[in-house]
C-alpha cells in the first residue's frame, strides 16, 4: 500500500495496549507490534526519510527501579512490552548499521481529551460523573502522568531534532503521583463517585514505581512538559462530561 510513496517524516502509532500474558495469545501479540514495524520499515523509502519516530512504551522498563532512565536495560514483564522492547533495539541496530533514522519516545501514562473508554482516566471519570461505585486498585501504585498536549510536543521535537537518531527518549511529567492520590484528586473536582479502592488486584510483575527521568528530552531536544496534572485533569474531565451531555 505504502509502494511508490515518499514520506519525509514517519510517526508509528501503530499497535494497542495489551498485557495478556503469553500463554493466552502473547504470540500473535508479539508479531503484531514487532512484524507490524519491520513491515513498516521494508516499504519506505529511505532516500526522501528524513525521520521515523516509533512510539515506545514505560513498559518496556518493566521492574527496574525508578526514576526511569532510557540507558536501563529493560526488563520486559508480559508480550506487549517484550515487543516493544524488541522494536527499539531493532531500530537502533537499523541505526547503527544501515543509518536508518529512527528514534523511540518511551510513552509514560498519558492523557486526555479523546482516549478511548477502556482506560484508566476515561473509567476513572465515567464512574465519578454517574456517581457511581467503581472498583480500582489500592492506589498505592506510583505513575507519571502526561498530558497529551506536551505528547505532541515532543513528537513535534523529535521531527525537529538533530541529535535523535538512534535514540531513545522519555516523554513524561517527571513527577511520580500515586495512583490513589490521581483517583482522589478526579472525585474531588468532579464532586461525586465511590471508588473502591482494593477490589482490583495488582497486575502480575507490576512495577510499583515507574516514573521518568526527563533529562535526556531537554537536553536533546529542548523539551519539557509544561501542562501540569491538576490543569490537564479539568480539561480531560470537561471533555468528557461534554461528551457525556452530548449523548
Amino acid at each position: 500500500m505504502l509502494e511508490n510513496q515518499k514520506f519525509e517524516y514517519v510517526v508509528n502509532c501503530g499497535g494497542y495496549i495489551d498485557h495478556r500474558p503469553f500463554i493466552s495469545g502473547g504470540r500473535a501479540l508479539i508479531e503484531s507490534h514487532f512484524a507490524g514495524v519491520q513491515n513498516l520499515v521494508e516499504q519506505l523509502d529511505r532516500n526522501c526519510l528524513t525521520r521515523f519516530v516509533q512510539i515506545g512504551s514505560s513498559d518496556e522498563y518493566g521492574t527496574t527501579p525508578a526514576p526511569q532512565f532510557e540507558d536501563t536495560r529493560e526488563s520486559p514483564i508480559s508480550p506487549y512490552s517484550l515487543a516493544k522492547v524488541a522494536t527499539t533495539h531493532f531500530l537502533q541496530m537499523l541505526w547503527r548499521t544501515e543509518r536508518f533514522p529512527a528514534v523511540t519516545l518511551r510513552l509514560f501514562l498519558t492523557y486526555g481529551r479523546g482516549q478511548s473508554k477502556a482506560r484508566f482516566f476515561p473509567q476513572i471519570i465515567q464512574g465519578c460523573l454517574e456517581d457511581r461505585s467503581f472498583p480500582v486498585s489500592e492506589g498505592l501504585q506510583l505513575r507519571d502522568f502526561c498530558h497529551v498536549s506536551d505528547i505532541v510536543r515532543g513528537i513535534l521535537a523529535a521531527l525537529r531534532s538533530a541529535d535523535v537518531c538512534g535514540e531513545v527518549i522519555n516523554l513524561a511529567s517527571g513527577v511520580p503521583v500515586s495512583i490513589r492520590t490521581v483517583i482522589e484528586q478526579t472525585q474531588q473536582m468532579i464532586g461525586s463517585g465511590k471508588p473502591l479502592f482494593g477490589r482490583i488486584p495488582f497486575r502480575a510483575g507490576e512495577n510499583p514505581h515507574l516514573y521518568a527521568n526527563v533529562e535526556k528530552a531537554r537536553r536533546l531536544m529542548g523539551w519539557q512538559p509544561v501542562t501540569s496534572l491538576t490543569d490537564g485533569l479539568h480539561d480531560t474531565i470537561k471533555f468528557y462530561r461534554e461528551c457525556s451531555h452530548a449523548s
